[in-house]
C-alpha cells in the first residue's frame, strides 16, 4: 500500500485463539515492512508486534461459543513508515487462530489557532510543520510545531505579534477603537490618546495633535500635544538711576503644557521721526543678556535719559520654533521721558499686554491732572450705566416685551406654532394662577400652592426649541424676595382635556417638584396661562435651565465634525448609566416616563446627565400599568410593541424606550429604524425586526441593548439591573482620566453650543420634523 502522508501506522485488529494443550499460546506476530516493492514471501524474524488473548477457547467450544468471545483491540501501535509504501504480514505457529477483521490508519492532528498562529492538519509523526500568522499580525521568527504520534500538536517554536495599531484579542488582532493607539508591534495593548491628541480612525498607530497643538519630533508618542505659552504677566520697570533700569516679570499663566520655557527681551526706541520706532542699537546693554533668557529679570544699562522706550518680553518654548512663529505672545513697558534736559524730570512707565502693575515714579504734574480727569469721566460713565441698568431691570419685571419679540395666541388651526401669550396681551391672566384655580374649583388651591407660580413672576424670552408637545422658551423667574433665576419654561399642548385632566396634572406636578435624585431635572414649578377660545389653561411647566441642551443635540455635534473633538466609549457609557439610574428613581417612585429619548435627556454643567421633558409621564398608583385612553400624538419609533398595539404602559415599555435611546448615544444621535415608515413599524417588530449595532458597536453592549426590546416584557431587565451591568462593562475599559475626558467633553459643549444655532432641524440628523410622531399609538381603539 502507499503510505500518502502517513508517518506512523495504528492497527484496530479483532481475533481469537485455541488453547494448547501442552504448551503456552503461540502469539499472532504482526510485521511491517517498509518496501517499494511487493513481496510474496518473508522470513520469520523480529517481529514488529505479538499479540495474544488471555481466555482462548477451548476444543469442545461451539461455533457460537468462538465467535462470542471473539476480541477487539483498538489503535495498535505498528510502527513507522519512511518509504513510499509498505506491507504488513501475519504469522502463526500454534494451534489455531481466528483473524476476523483488522484496519490500519493513521493520526493526524487537526488544524489549530492559537498564539495568532495558524496551522493547518498534519499527519501523526510530523516532525515540524510550518504556521502561519492570524490577519494583521507579523512573524517575529517563523512559527514551526511538530504532531506527534498520538495526533497532538507539540509546543510552539517561534511566534507572531499584533502589528501597530492592533491588540490581540481572542487570538486575533483587534484594531484600536477610536480614541486608542499602539505605536510599535509587540503584545503590548492599545493606549488612551494622551492629552490634546485624538484619532480619527481604527487602528492608528499614533495621536493626531488637536488644532492649535503641536509635538516635537524628539517627544515620545504617550507625552500628549503641547502649544505655545502664552504671554509674561505682571512686566515691570524699575529705575535705578538715569541711565539704569531692572525690568522683571512673572512666567505666562498658560505654559502650554511644556517647562522648556524661554524668554527674549526687545528694546526699541523713539525714532527721530515722530510715531516712529527703531532699535535700541549697541549703546545699550542688557545684563545678562536678551535673548534665550531662563530668568525672569533683566538689567538694562546706557538708556537716554531724554529718550522714550518701548520694552517686549515674549515667552516662546520649542513649539515656537517648530510651528515658525515669529512674533511669540509677549508684554509689553513703555518708558516716557522729558524731550528736553531737565534736572527733576524723571521718566514715567507705561505698560500693554497682559501686565496689570508698572512701577510708576515721579509723574510730572500735567500727567498727573490726565489721569484724574480719566478717572473722575469713568466714575461719570459708570453711575449714568448703573442708573440705565436698574431702570431697565424694574422694567424687565412688569414687562415681556423685553424678552420676547412677538406677541402670538394659540390658536389648533394655525399651521405655525404660535408662541407663548403674553401678560398684557387678550385672554392672560394678569391675576396669577391661585385666581384661576379658584374659578375652576377652589378645592385645588390649598393642596397646589406650593407648586403654583403666578404668572406675573415669569418673563419668557427666547424660542429653545419646538416639539410636538409644546415649545420650550428661555425664562426668567422673579421670586417675592426679588431674586432673578434663569429657568426654561415648557408649554404644555397636549393630555389636558377636561378639568379633571388639568387637575390631575396639577396633583401629579405636585409629587414630581418633590423629585432629589442627581440624574432627574428637578420640577421648579408650574404657571398657568388662558388660551382663547378654551375655558381651560394652558400650563406652563417650569425648569431648570440647562445651558448645554439635550444629549442628541451634543453628539450629532461630534458625529459630524462640527467640533474638533471624539466622546471616548467610557463616556458613552456613563451617560447610559445616569439616564438608568434616573430612571431607576423614577420608577421607583411610581413614574412613567412614556417620552424618553436623547432629545429628553439634559446634559449639565457637570456632565451629568438628567432625564427631564416629563410632557407625557404619569403616576401610577393601585396597579402597574397606564392605558393611554385619549388619542394624541406619541413617540412612535420610541415605543414598545405592546404600547403600540394596546396602548399600555408600563416601566418595561420605559426599558424598551431606554434600548432604543442607548442606541441612539452608541450611533451618535442617529434616527432610529431608518427607512421604515411609521404605520410599518409594529408589523415589522412583530416579525422580529430589531435595530442594528451601530458602527463600532461593541457586542456586549448590543446585546444589553437588544435584552430592553424582547417582545414579552416580563423578560426585559429592570432599570436597576442596567444599571448594574453598565457599571460592569465600564469597569472593563481602560480607565479615562477626569482631566483628558474633561477637555474632551468641554470642548465638544462649547462647540455645540455654537453649533446648536446653525443645525438645520429639517435634515436627517436635526431634531424632531422626522415624522416620528403619530395623532394615536397605531393599535389604539379609539372608542376607550
Amino acid at each position: 500500500m502507499e503510505r500518502k502522508e502517513a508517518h506512523y501506522l495504528l492497527m484496530d485488529v479483532k481475533m481469537d485463539q485455541e488453547e494448547e494443550e501442552s504448551a503456552p499460546l503461540s502469539p499472532l506476530r504482526v510485521y511491517l515492512f517498509n518496501t517499494d516493492t511487493p513481496m510474496s514471501r518473508f522470513q520469520t524474524g523480529r517481529s514488529d508486534l505479538d499479540l495474544y488473548i488471555s481466555k482462548p477457547f477451548s476444543r469442545s467450544a461451539t461455533l457460537l461459543q468462538v465467535i462470542e468471545h471473539l476480541n477487539l483491540r483498538r489503535a495498535l501501535s505498528l510502527g513507522p513508515v519512511t518509504r513510499r509504501g509498505f506491507q504488513v504480514a501475519f504469522s502463526y505457529t500454534g494451534t489455531c487462530v481466528i483473524l476476523t477483521s483488522f484496519r490500519l490508519f493513521h493520526r493526524r492532528c487537526p488544524s489549530i489557532s492559537s498564539n495568532l498562529t495558524f496551522f493547518g492538519a498534519a499527519a501523526a509523526g510530523s516532525e515540524s510543520v510550518s504556521g502561519s500568522c492570524v490577519e494583521r499580525a507579523a512573524v517575529v521568527s517563523p512559527p514551526k510545531r511538530g504532531c506527534n504520534e498520538d495526533g497532538v500538536w507539540g509546543s510552539l517554536e517561534g511566534g507572531c505579534t499584533c502589528e501597530d495599531g492592533h491588540e490581540e484579542m481572542d487570538n486575533t488582532c483587534r484594531a484600536c477603537g477610536i480614541g486608542y493607539y499602539k505605536p510599535a508591534s509587540g503584545g503590548a495593548g492599545c493606549q488612551l490618546c494622551p492629552p490634546n491628541t485624538r484619532t480619527q480612525n481604527l487602528g492608528s498607530k499614533i495621536c493626531e495633535c488637536l488644532q492649535g497643538f503641536s509635538r516635537l519630533p524628539s517627544d515620545p508618542h504617550d507625552l500628549g500635544c503641547t502649544r505655545l505659552p502664552s504671554a509674561p504677566i505682571n512686566l515691570t520697570a524699575a529705575l535705578h538711576n538715569d541711565s539704569t533700569l531692572k525690568v522683571s516679570w512673572d512666567p505666562p499663566r498658560d505654559w502650554g503644557g511644556r517647562r522648556d520655557i524661554r524668554y527674549r527681551l526687545r528694546c526699541q526706541k523713539e525714532a527721530e521721526a515722530a510715531g516712529q520706532w527703531e532699535g535700541c542699537g549697541d549703546g545699550v546693554v542688557f545684563q545678562p543678556h536678551s535673548d534665550d533668557l531662563a530668568n525672569t529679570s533683566v538689567i538694562i544699562v546706557g538708556l537716554n535719559p531724554w529718550r522714550d522706550y518701548r520694552l517686549s518680553v515674549e515667552a516662546w518654548n520649542d513649539i515656537s520654533t517648530l510651528q515658525g512663529v515669529h512674533h511669540p505672545a509677549s508684554a509689553t513697558v513703555g518708558i516716557h521721558r522729558r524731550k528736553t534736559p531737565h534736572p527733576t524730570a524723571g521718566p514715567t512707565f507705561t505698560t500693554s499686554g497682559p501686565t496689570e502693575s508698572p512701577h510708576t515714579s515721579h509723574l510730572s504734574s500735567w500727567i498727573t491732572a490726565v489721569v484724574l480727569g480719566t478717572l473722575l469721566l469713568m466714575v461719570v460713565i459708570l453711575t449714568a450705566g448703573c442708573v440705565v441698568y436698574n431702570n431697565r431691570s424694574k422694567l424687565r419685571s412688569y414687562q415681556e416685551v423685553e424678552l420676547l419679540p412677538v406677541t402670538l395666541s394659540y390658536r389648533e388651526h394655525q399651521a405655525v406654532e404660535a408662541g407663548p401669550q403674553q401678560d398684557n396681551s387678550p385672554g392672560s391672566d394678569p391675576e396669577g394662577g391661585l385666581q384661576l384655580l379658584e374659578e375652576l374649583g377652589g378645592r385645588l388651591l390649598d393642596s397646589l400652592k406650593e407648586v403654583l407660580i403666578d404668572r406675573h413672576q415669569l418673563t419668557l424670552g427666547k424660542e429653545l426649541g419646538k416639539g410636538e408637545f409644546g415649545s420650550v422658551y428661555e425664562g426668567l423667574y422673579t421670586s417675592e424676595e426679588g431674586v432673578h433665576v434663569r429657568v426654561a419654561v415648557k408649554t404644555m399642548k397636549v393630555g389636558i382635556h377636561t378639568l379633571e385632566d388639568l387637575q390631575d396634572f396639577l396633583k401629579e406636578a405636585e409629587i414630581m417638584r418633590n423629585f432629589d435624585h442627581k440624574n432627574v431635572i428637578k420640577l421648579q414649578g408650574i404657571s398657568l396661562q388662558r388660551r382663547q377660545e378654551s375655558p381651560l389653561p394652558v400650563p406652563l411647566v417650569i425648569l431648570p435651565y440647562m445651558k448645554h441642551g439635550d444629549l442628541r443635540r451634543f453628539l450629532i455635534a461630534t458625529r459630524y465634525d462640527d467640533i474638533p473633538m471624539f466622546v471616548p466609549h467610557q463616556t458613552l457609557l456613563r451617560f447610559m448609566i445616569d439616564i438608568a439610574a434616573g430612571m431607576d428613581y423614577l420608577s421607583s417612585q411610581g413614574f412613567l416616563h412614556r417620552d424618553l429619548a436623547a432629545r429628553n435627556c439634559m446634559l449639565g454643567d457637570d456632565l451629568k446627565v438628567c432625564v427631564a421633558d416629563f410632557g407625557l409621564s404619569k403616576k401610577i398608583f393601585s396597579s402597574n400599568y397606564y392605558r393611554q385612553q385619549v388619542a394624541i400624538r406619541m413617540p412612535i419609533k420610541w415605543m414598545a410593541m405592546e404600547s403600540l398595539s394596546e396602548s399600555i404602559y408600563t416601566a418595561k415599555s420605559d426599558v424598551w424606550s431606554f434600548g432604543v435611546t442607548m442606541w441612539e448615544i452608541v450611533s451618535r444621535g442617529k434616527s432610529p429604524y431608518p427607512g421604515v415608515h411609521n404605520h410599518e413599524l409594529l408589523d415589522l417588530l412583530s416579525s422580529g425586526l430589531r435595530l442594528k449595532p451601530p458602527e463600532d458597536c461593541d457586542q456586549k453592549l448590543y446585546e444589553v441593548m437588544h435584552s430592553c426590546w424582547s417582545s414579552d416584557p416580563n423578560l426585559r431587565p429592570n432599570f436597576r439591573d442596567l444599571v448594574g451591568t453598565l457599571e460592569h462593562l465600564l469597569s472593563e475599559l481602560p480607565v479615562l482620566e477626569a482631566c483628558q475626558e474633561a477637555l474632551y467633553i468641554n470642548q465638544g459643549l462649547e462647540a455645540a453650543e455654537a453649533a446648536g444655532a446653525s443645525l438645520d432641524l429639517g435634515m436627517d440628523f436635526g431634531g424632531r420634523l422626522e415624522n416620528i410622531y403619530l395623532p394615536s399609538p397605531v393599535g389604539a381603539d379609539r372608542n376607550q
